[in-house]
């Protein structure tokens, strides 16, 4: 469980954990322990769980880069095998897709209260609901 940092100059750069050899040169022990200035966690598995946590948004991130590393920029010749050049609807889908798969990572897509799918954004309603388009344009509000 985390908490907000005492002090955002803390030695450990805010992380709230350090990565320490607790062995010797012989026989290191590698172990992650939480900061105990800033105590950003609880304790010590608090802080290791924060590690795994961004490993695992960090693997997702460089996913997500290679993937959008292999789009091609708008200028850019279509590919020798490319027969003809894509039309700008299939570009906006796939940068939609692209937004949409950020906003995924970042945890900041939203859901819709009536279908239950995750989006990119909601349609706010005068009653209150937050419905995906498709479901504001079919009137489920």
């Amino acid at each position: 469980m985390a908490k907000p940092s005492k002090d955002n100059r803390c030695p450990c750069g805010g992380k709230g954990w350090y990565f320490f050899n607790t062995g010797d040169s012989k026989s290191p022990r590698y172990e992650v322990q939480r900061c105990d200035i800033c105590e950003r966690y609880l304790g010590d598995l608090a802080a290791l769980e924060a590690v795994e946590h961004a490993f695992q948004s960090h693997t997702a991130l460089l996913e997500f880069v290679e993937k959008v590393s292999r789009l091609q920029h708008g200028d850019e010749p279509p590919e020798v095998d490319d027969p003809f050049e894509r039309t700008s609807e299939d570009f906006i889908v796939t940068l939609n897709q692209v937004i949409m798969d950020a906003r995924q990572l970042l945890g900041t897509a939203d859901k819709c209260s009536r279908c239950g799918q995750t989006v990119p954004y909601v349609v706010g309603c005068p009653d209150g609901a937050e419905v995906c388009r498709a479901c504001f344009e079919a009137g489920q509000h």
